[in-house]
């Protein structure tokens, strides 16, 4: 990675060969728009990558045709790394409505940060994960520079058969 300074504007170029980078990426509609399958994108905290089973987004099964959505599954409470659906969240993305849900109707792509939200640490590409106490039962908060988006809990986890 080279960064080249242009007056007070900082500009990163990258290699477009990296696999999962999208130029203009640090906003959650430009990365989950065609989120990748299992194991999905690498995800950090504290500096090092974790487990799909600690936090992981990953694309809608296939085989259901729920490709487009995007699954966030988060151990509970953040910093678990769950084993079985007991021990974890499930979050979705799904604004063409593909899952067998009413979640699609609670979707907020262009939501306010919550007062009382506060960082899980979990991070990528510039991208942010936030829980509000007051509604983290219901929602999550995905964070770019620039928008929020907030996404409603799946519970029970939406599965496909």
């Amino acid at each position: 990675m080279r960064l080249v300074i242009v007056g007070l504007l900082a500009l990163v170029i990258v290699n477009a060969c990296s696999p999962g980078l999208i130029l203009g990426g640090t906003e959650p509609a430009a990365i989950f728009e065609s989120t990748p399958a299992y194991p999905g994108y690498p995800w950090t905290r504290e500096g090092r990558t974790v487990s799909p089973e600690e936090l992981g987004t990953i694309a809608g099964p296939s085989h259901c045709g729920w490709e487009s959505a995007t699954f966030l599954n988060i151990g509970w409470p953040p910093g678990t790394h769950s084993g079985s659906a007991a021990q974890a969240r499930q979050y979705i993305r799904d604004p063409k409505a593909v899952t067998p849900t009413k979640l699609r109707d609670l979707l907020d792509l262009h939501a306010t940060l919550p007062s009382d939200a506060s960082a899980t640490g979990y991070v990528y590409r510039g991208i942010a994960v936030y829980l509000s106490p007051s509604d983290q039962d219901r929602a999550v908060y995905v964070v770019g520079t620039r928008s929020v988006e907030r996404w409603p809990r799946s519970d029970p986890m939406t599965l496909c058969e």
